[in-house]
């Protein structure tokens, strides 16, 4: 027996106990065009899913307020040992909790990485980079991941170009059209020349 796999021991099996892979069951995969499309996409759907883990705010909030609380244990603890009593602890804890809870400590900065074990804060800290890489590539928070493949994508992105443009083009007509109608009520009065500077010119 090797690793847990064949005979405990070869004796009145009738063989030497020797394991080998069995080469007549061979598993035979389907090419990938053969599969069918549904399958794909709720595979491919999965895996997004995974990649794209969004963080569970309650459990940040939660990991937030235990570190605010390790804090102040870690005071009552000390004021023991200095021998304090329960009642000036006991003030003295709850004014520093207020203190950190009105400081409200911003999160870890880009430059500390959080330990492995914290997933909602790595998955935090992935989406903020995410979104700063899609600033940065210009890449449109609508964006689905594959729609380049589609073929009518082009049609859809071009017709909602151009209801964009139409309604920027409504929306300027509106205010061009408000200031001529101000232009034509209010027209301020032109300045008449001074009658002194007009005998000069002539």
């Amino acid at each position: 027996m090797y690793n847990g796999i064949g005979l405990t021991t070869p004796r009145g099996s009738g063989t030497n106990g020797y394991v080998q892979r069995n080469l007549s069951s061979l598993r035979v995969k389907r090419p990938r065009d053969e599969r069918g499309g549904d399958r794909d996409e709720k595979d491919r759907e999965r895996l997004e899913s995974q990649l794209n883990r969004q963080p569970n705010a309650d459990i940040l909030e939660h990991q937030r307020k235990r570190q605010l609380e390790v804090k102040c244990a870690e005071l009552q603890d000390m004021m023991e040992e200095q021998g304090y009593s329960a009642e000036e602890i006991e003030e003295k804890v709850n004014s520093f909790r207020m203190m950190l809870q009105e400081k409200q400590e911003p999160a870890p900065t880009s430059n500390e990485r959080p330990t492995a074990t914290e997933t909602h804060a790595l998955a935090a800290a992935n989406q903020q980079k995410n979104d700063r890489l899609r600033a940065a590539f210009g890449i449109s928070s609508d964006y689905v991941d594959g729609s380049s493949f589609q073929a009518d994508r082009k049609e859809k992105e071009k017709e909602k170009r151009e209801q964009e443009r139409m309604e920027k083009e409504r929306l300027q007509q509106q205010k061009y059209t408000l200031v001529e109608d101000s232009d034509n009520s209010d027209a301020p009065p032109k300045k008449r020349k001074n009658e002194h500077e007009s005998r000069k010119r002539c």
